[in-house]
């Protein structure tokens, strides 16, 4: 008799499917079309002087939201704004994998009291734009990510930088973002055409609603110039998840059309919020 053990993947190939995309001179024209684009619609989005603190979050993880707001810093920083990036995805951060970078110290040591602010920036990743990658993952994230240091980090940062551009997680499975409604201008929520949920949407929606989060707008990636549709023709919900730091259990069949839709040009777009999702 003999068995045959499945070989599992190797998440690093992922990361480096995904490094295509990051936003840069030999990217696709499209792309740096749509980027543009995406960073007019929120500055025009947002009024008043000052520093603008802006979040992205997602209905449910692997939709691009990471990759979005990389590019989405990038093409900020590309004006001459002062743009800092933080990962406070502190249950399945992502940021320092894609940079290849070390994550230590970073956001959660800093909130934990255990080192600096300046300790933890990393700077002139790109040029104008600095990085406070996640640090340790916390068995607290949300009561540090809600917390007075939090709040503190945020102020003296705003002093410092035209943007503050944070990495938050899906908010249809946790609520981080919402714990730091205060301290934010606006969100984006990212949706990905033929896989987003219209379940995820609504429930994501909701939450931010009842926190009282502005909601700047969604976020349509995966799309391509041949394809347009709000969020996509069809809403599939084909895979359970698990809840414990993004655990998730996909069907085979969900594996395969993520792992092929890293190859697709990613082309994010800006739609205002014009109706309620039912």
């Amino acid at each position: 008799m003999s068995w045959f053990f499945k070989r599992k993947p190797d998440p690093s190939k992922s990361y480096v499917n995904q490094r295509r995309h990051i936003l840069g001179k030999n990217s696709n024209f499209y792309v740096q079309e749509a980027y543009k684009t995406l960073r007019t619609n929120v500055r025009f989005g947002m009024s008043g002087e000052g520093c603008k603190r802006i979040a992205i979050t997602s209905g449910l993880a692997g939709e691009g939201k990471s990759i979005t707001i990389l590019n989405l810093a990038i093409s900020f920083a590309e004006t001459g704004k002062k743009v800092l990036l933080i990962d406070a995805d502190l249950r399945r951060p992502t940021m320092a994998r894609l940079l290849i970078e070390k994550a230590s110290p970073g956001l959660s040591n800093v909130l934990a009291g255990l080192c600096t602010a300046e300790d933890a920036i990393r700077k002139n990743i790109y040029p104008n734009l600095d990085v406070i990658f996640s640090g340790e993952i916390p068995p607290n994230p949300s009561e540090l990510l809600g917390g007075s240091r939090m709040q503190k980090l945020m102020d003296i940062m705003s002093q410092k930088y035209d943007y503050i551009m944070i990495d938050m997680p899906p908010v249809a499975i946790v609520a981080d973002v919402c714990v730091m409604a205060d301290m934010l201008d606006g969100v984006l929520f990212l949706v990905r055409t033929d896989r987003t949920e219209k379940e995820a949407v609504s429930r994501g929606l909701k939450q931010l609603e009842i926190a009282g989060v502005k909601l700047l707008g969604f976020v349509l990636n995966g799309g391509s110039k041949e394809r347009g549709g709000y969020y996509g023709k069809k809403y599939r919900y084909r895979h359970k998840y698990k809840y414990g730091y993004y655990r998730y259990t996909y069907e085979n069949h969900q594996r395969r059309k993520q792992e092929q839709s890293l190859n697709e040009i990613e082309q994010p777009e800006l739609r205002i919020k014009d109706k309620e999702v039912k």
